[in-house]
């Protein structure tokens, strides 16, 4: 099979979704590795930790350099806006009654007011340098588990990666 080939099965495959033996068998064995081991649960949710906690310390340096959080309060609020205006008359001769009644529309929005609260420096510092730890654990814990997982699949036939991957 050409390279291009493979190029194209790869594409296919990664913007399809639809995995199949024949797809891997298409698919040079570390190719396979890294299909599979990128869509391990455990490699996942490793990778979903540590971009939480990159954006906790976003979030927290963001802090530290404005010197004060940001409390948000919301709720929801109901608002009524003018709608139409329908108008029935009703009588005989000069004595004409005319009844008009204005429809309301009625919405719900959130209004939210933000207070600046003050904040503990130490305590910032202390959570910044937790999350860097955390970012730090969960990376090396990430490349373990896809370690393990490329150097268990690598070897493997395509249909014996095929169903690793299916039990996965």
């Amino acid at each position: 099979m050409t390279s291009n080939m493979k190029y194209f099965a790869a594409i296919f495959v990664s913007i399809c979704g639809c995995t199949t033996v024949s797809s891997f068998q298409k698919m040079p064995s570390y190719e396979r590795a890294q299909y599979v081991c990128s869509r391990d649960g455990d490699y996942k949710r490793l990778s979903n930790d540590e971009s939480i906690h990159e954006a906790k310390i976003d979030e927290i340096s963001s802090v530290l350099s404005r010197g004060y959080r940001v409390h948000k309060a919301c709720r929801t609020v109901k608002v009524e806006k003018p709608g139409t205006v329908s108008c029935t008359s009703n009588g005989v001769g000069n004595s004409i009654n005319t009844d008009c009644k204005q429809n309301t529309n009625t919405t719900y929005e959130n209004v939210c007011t933000e207070t600046p609260v003050s904040i503990d420096a130490n305590l910032e510092r202390g959570n910044l340098e937790a999350s860097k730890n955390m970012v730090v654990r969960a990376k090396i814990e990430k490349n373990n588990v896809y370690n393990r997982c490329y150097s268990l699949v690598e070897p493997m036939s395509a249909e014996q990666a095929f169903s690793y991957y299916k039990r996965k």
